[in-house]
């Protein structure tokens, strides 16, 4: 099984977003495992559904503790050299919102946020607050994920 999405919940409620998106999932995946991250508020789901369905079947519900969901298109060990993945699901020329969060890291947000933007100049991408999609890049650890999905 592969990390297909992040889960954020209000921290302290960890259990109960477990609970919520394991439930909503199991139906489609029996094997789905639910991890809390040593960041309050943070989960990771490991499923073995493609991050595309995975992420359309947990928006089909409503939820009572969770607060943001994000598919996990890509997954690899945090370097420079990695984030250039990014590449393989934007668009030519396309005007995207970039999200990115950094966890476990400390000082690396403005170099990275640099390397992003030229990666995405490129590809004659830009990134845009006001898009409706967003380019997910999140960094647990010495971990990337990397997702796509409307905002």
């Amino acid at each position: 099984m592969k990390p297909t999405l992040i889960v954020t919940c209000k921290a302290g409620s960890e259990e109960w977003c477990e609970e919520e998106i394991g439930n909503v999932l199991f139906i489609h995946d029996p094997d789905v495992k639910v991890v809390r991250t040593r960041y309050p508020g943070l989960l990771l789901v490991y499923s073995n559904l493609d991050p595309y369905k995975a992420y359309v079947y947990a928006l089909s519900s409503e939820y009572g503790f969770i607060k943001n969901i994000i598919p996990i298109h890509l997954h690899d060990k945090f370097s420079l050299e990695n984030i250039s993945k990014i590449l393989e699901i934007v668009g030519v020329g396309e005007r995207i919102k970039v999200k990115l969060r950094i966890r476990g890291k400390r000082g690396l947000s403005k170099v990275l946020w640099k390397h992003i933007m030229d990666l995405l100049k490129s590809k004659n991408a830009v990134h845009d607050p006001r898009s409706n999609m967003c380019l997910y890049i999140e960094v647990i650890d010495n971990d990337l994920f990397i997702g796509r999905a409307k905002c």
